[in-house]
């Protein structure tokens, strides 16, 4: 989501793609598998359809795993075979995730049994990120306790009312099945209770501050039950079937019920079983002080960012971005004496959010290929939700309907939406919307299209972001000011989580940092430690995100000289899709040589 923090007397914004990935996979059959290898045609026609025949029932098994999953993937899950699936919010518990480890051993076995050079270049695309995806996943096997799906930024409790809010009513039998699942969340929510104990038990629960604000967000929510969110919209979505006056009634009825006598309750228990479990987390600082700590980081950091950089490459990297960034902006300084005066007061000539998207999608045509147009409907965020949730953020849609898409803006007073332009072309244009509805137009393999990489999507959007500044029509040392300081800022964070959750860094020392680059403030760096304890690795996403699509831009430049075209490039990196770094570098080397040619 987005935190802001005030630097040289600029601001920094950091946003986050809201999706459905915050659910752990669940098998849908707990009992212990092992590993089974299925004889694979020798002839190379035969292996590309048995290719395709495994990661198609992979996307069968992994949207299946639960609902959210289900109905943010999917508006017609019978034209993918799927007609009898029962609701629900999927499984929580150490079994399951023991179990879902042996079916990436399996997967990982069955994959291997492919002869990779009979595949096609799109298929040893997808084996190579898959391979990557379960020899990593299953490093994480000594670390199922470690893992936390609630947090103040990114947790559970804090995405699922809008999840839920948005669910997609595409038919009736989505409306049932949507009440259906509301009833479950009881359950769904004394699994991660359960979780929640077990973490506890082994000394690594939250901390206090995490668990206070986990606990605050969740009191919010529920509040005002008779007037919850979730009883407020519901009715609207009904408008669009043609139900009798009884029947809307009858179902708006139920739904009250089930949300008072259901997802209050569920929310209430997390409630008091965190309060209950406060005092017991024996870390209040980094990961790092965690037994084996700084493996499972350098292990976090890899899963979070894609990237393949170690924990000090990262560092380096991160530390000579800041500083070339740094350099910079004196020059843009010294050669504009007033850059600064003007850089206090900036005024975007576009503020309305529709009028900004409608703009932008018209602007970047000269440096991004063409995407079919979509609809893209403006939204805000409820009141209850507003406290924790970011200034903006883009809800992908699903698969198969991917030209309803929807952008929700929140109006707390807190957040000054007057400069709300580059944000919205990190969710908007050419950012998360528009990434996702090219890779969608481009009808990849259906796995392809729900394998979540964050650094690659929050790489790209802040990428375009940064981009963005020179399509706002400001003043082109202002702009470059502000470029320049988005950069700076995303590395002092980055820093800032390798340090406290790497290197082991105290608030205090935290503040020492901040003060050698003449950013010293208390409550600034109180903020930030508390941000980057309760989530490990995820502004890194951004930060080393970008810095990945920056080099590799720069490495294509270099490579190319006058050939280069960046509509070409940014192409290349759309029409390949989410994917690890490595892989996306691989595939780099080979397009470069293509456009010498």
């Amino acid at each position: 989501m987005k935190r802001r923090v005030i630097a040289l007397s600029l601001t920094i914004v950091l946003t986050f793609l809201c999706s459905c990935s915050l659910f752990s996979p669940s098998a849908q059959n707990t009992e212990s598998v092992e590993p089974e290898v299925t004889a694979i045609p020798n002839d190379k026609t035969s292996q590309q359809v048995a290719f395709d025949l495994f990661t198609d029932d992979l996307f069968t098994k992994k949207v299946q795993t639960d609902s959210i999953t289900l109905n943010y993937t999917l508006a017609n899950p019978e034209n993918y075979g799927i007609t009898n699936f029962t609701p629900t919010f999927g499984e929580y518990s150490v079994e399951d995730m023991e179990n879902n480890f042996k079916e990436d051993e399996q997967n990982l076995a069955k994959l291997n049994s492919f002869v990779y050079e009979d595949l096609t270049q799109d298929q040893q695309i997808t084996y190579d990120i898959l391979k990557e995806l379960y020899t990593d996943d299953l490093k994480f096997k000594d670390y199922i306790l470690y893992d936390e799906v609630l947090s103040s930024t990114t947790g559970l409790q804090a995405q699922l009312p809008v999840l839920l809010a948005e669910y997609n009513f595409n038919s009736k039998k989505d409306v049932t099945n949507y009440l259906l699942l509301l009833k479950d969340i009881d359950s769904y929510f004394n699994k991660i209770c359960e979780f929640e104990t077990k973490k506890s038990e082994a000394g690594l629960f939250m901390s206090d501050t995490t668990a206070d604000e986990v606990i605050d967000q969740c009191n919010q929510f529920i509040q005002t039950p008779e007037k919850n969110l979730l009883i407020d919209i519901f009715s609207s979505k009904l408008d669009k079937f043609d139900y009798t006056e009884e029947e809307k009634k009858a179902l708006i009825a139920e739904n009250k019920e089930i949300v008072l006598n259901h997802v209050i309750p569920a929310y209430t228990h997390l409630v008091e079983t965190l309060k209950g479990l406060k005092g017991t987390g024996k870390n209040t600082g980094g990961i790092c002080n965690l037994e084996n700590g700084k493996e499972y980081y350098s292990l976090l950091l890899k899963n979070q960012t894609g990237s393949s950089k170690t924990v000090e490459e990262t560092k380096t990297a991160l530390e000579a971005e800041l500083t070339t960034s740094v350099q910079e902006m004196q020059s843009v300084i010294s050669n504009d004496s007033k850059a600064l005066d003007k850089v206090q007061d900036v005024k975007y000539k576009l503020t309305d959010p529709q009028e900004i998207i409608n703009y932008l999608e018209k602007e970047i045509k000269k440096d991004f290929p063409k995407v079919h147009s979509v609809n893209c409907s403006i939204k805000y965020v409820d009141k209850s939700l507003e406290d924790h949730m970011s200034p903006a953020f883009y809800l992908t849609p699903p698969i198969d309907s991917y030209t309803n898409n929807s952008v929700y803006i929140n109006k707390s007073q807190k957040y000054d939406l007057s400069d709300i332009f580059t944000t919205l072309a990190h969710e908007g244009y050419p950012g998360h919307l528009y990434q996702t509805v090219y890779y969608a137009s481009t009808n990849p393999s259906l796995i392809r299209n729900i394998i979540d990489f964050g650094g690659y999507s929050e790489g790209w959007a802040t990428y375009v972001e940064i981009y963005s500044y020179d399509l706002a029509g400001l003043d082109e040392s202002v702009s470059k000011l502000l470029k320049l300081n988005q950069s700076s800022i995303l590395c002092i964070y980055g820093l800032c989580d390798i340090g406290v959750n790497y290197t082991g860094w105290t608030e205090e020392e935290l503040l020492t940092f901040l003060n050698s680059l003449g950013l010293g403030n208390a409550d600034v760096a109180k903020e930030m430690y508390k941000a980057v304890i309760e989530e490990p690795c995820n502004y890194l996403k951004y930060t080393l995100g970008y810095v990945e699509m920056k080099q590799l831009n720069e490495k294509a430049k270099e490579a190319l000289g006058k050939k280069f075209s960046l509509k070409d490039y940014h192409e290349f990196i759309l029409n390949l899709g989410p994917a690890q770094y490595d892989i996306i570098n691989k595939y780099l080397d080979q397009w470069i040589e293509e456009q010498k040619k």
